[in-house]
């Protein structure tokens, strides 16, 4: 089956915060009048969506459902669970039950209200640095403080540096661990053996597991995604997970997700805390989408990797040609690059400020990214190849180039 991800959408006017709303992201300035004016049309490379359409079959069957005309207060099908459920298991092994799904509005808003819920007053949440930078917000916003373990650049890829990870957990303060799992923004796939020492150490630590698993489904070819609830550690019995087809099939703006619990006692707690969010029932023509995605959306997410990884490849090679002091973090999940920059001979300051003024091309500047972060930047692959190339080739002129 063909799928088109070389068509360039026209998204402005559609209150993209990509392309409408110049807005601070992830605590960075905007561009202000940088884009302003005359020059070339600005390349936002940023904001975790996609520039792709969305799944044929998710698209019809939303439409499907617009044609029926009535969107009343709408609870989860059971059709809705049982495709949540078979997704898990046929693409990635793990045996969810159905009674353990507690849909919700998204996975930041759900993690606000559980840091808020199960978190004690003075109490601390580990996040692996360099981290995705709502996660700082929703810790902080919500009476806790942060507690970063900062992760390891070893040959090219990050490392969980574990002696420094239990010196984390040991600390009687630290009550939850957020696991970003894929890794955001390094695009490491955890594995099984990886998981389960985190498992184990917050066991032994008696430290609360919630995996945002987001961008689980955006695997490499030749990578495995390994849910944090299949590793078949009590831990991970006892842990909140956090999925759903946001990231996977461009559909963040339907806001929903899946909360994942399979313990009862902590099931029952944590339904009452997304309550108190104010949550009732789901976006009908979002559950629409949803059961059309799980059920037949496969085969285009498979495509959609393969076109990724050539992207992720083209960067690879473009920067061995024309900007050989920076480095592409080679990722096994996600459809983000982490493009190391510090070799340029530039300030990090200074590199945001050329791509965005004169490259006109939006990067997420990885000083925002906390510990680890300063000369990096994060850059969204989801987009066709020639959006990706010609933001590539400003930024080699803006930078300095080898030809």
């Amino acid at each position: 089956m063909q799928f088109d991800f070389e068509a360039r959408i026209d998204r402005r006017g559609t209150g993209s915060v990509k392309w409408d709303r110049n807005i601070a992201t992830h605590g960075q300035a905007a561009p202000g009048e940088a884009f302003a004016g005359d020059g070339p049309e600005p390349i936002p490379l940023t904001i975790a969506d996609m520039e792709i359409a969305a799944p044929p079959v998710v698209v019809e069957a939303m439409r499907a459902r617009l044609d029926h005309g009535i969107f009343g207060y709408t609870l989860p099908t059971p059709a809705y669970r049982a495709a949540a459920r078979d997704w898990q298991e046929r693409r990635h092994g793990w045996r969810v039950e159905e009674d353990w799904i507690l849909p919700f509005h998204g996975v930041i808003p759900a993690i606000y209200q559980l840091v808020r819920g199960l978190v004690p007053a003075g109490g601390r949440v580990l996040l692996q640095a360099p981290i995705f930078p709502p996660f700082l917000d929703m810790v902080r916003r919500n009476g806790a403080e942060v507690e970063v373990d900062e992760l390891v650049l070893v040959d090219g890829r990050y490392e969980m540096d574990f002696a420094a990870l239990e010196q984390r957990l040991a600390d009687p303060a630290v009550a939850m661990f957020v696991l970003c799992n894929p890794h955001n923004p390094t695009g490491r796939a955890w594995t099984r053996e990886e998981l389960l020492r985190v498992a184990g150490l917050c066991a032994r630590h008696d430290v609360l597991v919630v995996a945002d698993e987001i961008h689980g489904d955006l695997v490499m070819p030749g990578q495995r995604f390994v849910p944090f609830g299949s590793i078949g550690h009590p831990a991970a019995a006892k842990a909140i997970v956090a999925n759903g087809l946001s990231k996977t099939m461009n559909l963040a703006g339907l806001a929903l997700c899946n909360i994942v619990v399979a313990d009862p006692a902590l099931r029952e707690r944590v339904s009452g805390l997304l309550a108190a969010g104010g949550s009732f029932g789901i976006n009908p023509v979002s559950e629409a989408g949803f059961v059309a995605g799980w059920r037949e959306g496969g085969p285009w997410l498979d495509a959609l990797m393969r076109h990724v990884d050539g992207n992720r490849a083209f960067v690879e090679g473009f920067l061995a040609e024309r900007l050989p002091a920076a480095r592409l973090v080679r990722p096994e999940a996600t459809y983000l690059l982490w493009v190391d920059m510090r070799d340029l001979g530039l300030a990090p300051d200074e590199i945001a400020e050329r791509i965005t003024r004169r490259a006109r091309v939006r990067l997420e500047n990885g000083a925002a990214f906390g510990a680890g972060g300063a000369g990096f930047f994060r850059v969204n692959a989801a987009c066709p190849r020639a959006m990706l190339a010609e933001a590539w080739e400003r930024i080699a002129a803006a930078l300095g180039s080898n030809r």
